[in-house]
């Protein structure tokens, strides 16, 4: 009788050891992966003042199961606690929300019309007032939770480190995470100032799992004055009512 070589013997042990031993079912978590998004978001609540240029890729998955894909520009201006600029423009709508601390305006651009409510004193406020009572989220408004409660890690069922990449000639640590409902990368500039460069979203309860994606261009010390947060409306431009999702009234869109 033949005998078996006994590297193939060892070969086939390790093999056995593995999987035995793998969990698929049990997404692994990097503590590395979570350190690395925890200092990101700790080093965004740092920022005083920034403007970051943000270039959006959207899915939308119609009847048929076809997915079409929107590209879109976000450009925001912030001043904390209460100084708040976006400008968002994509194929099928423009608006502009503005924040000066005391008051929240949004100005849909290409249909000439605005509605202005009192607001909070603070970023953060603001985004869970209009989230909870006009169900309405701001563009881009991940990058003023992390770093805070809002964003809990104990949802993430499986983080990785998937090595360096770079992103638009910027450096970086390209990371993936799961949660119940979404995979999610991420691309966090490498060095003293770890921003992130690159999300990308995939929503899993959809079975086309469609995806959003978003690139982000910084500037830390942007020039401005008080005036880039407040709304004066245009000669000839209608102001309406922000709908109360809880009223049934219609929410500006």
């Amino acid at each position: 009788m033949n005998k078996v070589p006994k590297i193939v013997v060892a070969l086939l042990a390790s093999l056995f050891v593995t999987t035995a031993f793998a969990q698929p079912d049990e997404p692994a978590i990097d503590p590395g992966a979570i350190a690395a998004l925890e200092k990101m978001g700790g080093y965004l609540r740092t920022l005083q003042a920034f403007r970051v240029q943000v270039i959006t890729t959207n899915d939308t998955v119609l009847e048929d199961g076809q997915k079409i894909q929107h590209e879109g520009t976000a450009d925001i201006l912030t001043n904390t606690p209460n100084g708040l600029r976006i400008h968002t423009d994509n194929d099928r709508h423009e608006r502009l929300f503005l924040y000066d601390g005391k008051t929240f305006t949004l100005w849909g651009q290409r249909l000439d019309y605005y509605a202005t409510i009192d607001a909070p004193d603070t970023i953060g406020k603001l985004a869970d007032m209009l989230e909870n009572k006009y169900g309405m989220d701001l563009p881009e408004i991940d990058l003023f939770r992390w770093g805070t409660a809002k964003m809990d890690t104990a949802a993430i069922i499986g983080a990785i480190d998937v090595g360096p990449a770079v992103i638009n000639g910027t450096t970086c640590q390209h990371y993936a995470f799961r949660q119940d409902d979404i995979d999610w990368q991420i691309w966090i500039q490498k060095g003293d100032y770890p921003l992130p460069r690159k999300v990308v979203i995939t929503t899993k309860t959809d079975d086309a799992r469609p995806q959003h994606t978003a690139e982000y261009q910084w500037d830390l010390a942007p020039s401005f004055n008080d005036a880039a947060f407040t709304f004066h409306p245009p000669k000839g431009e209608l102001r309406v009512v922000l709908g109360d999702t809880h009223s049934g009234a219609d929410a500006i869109e």
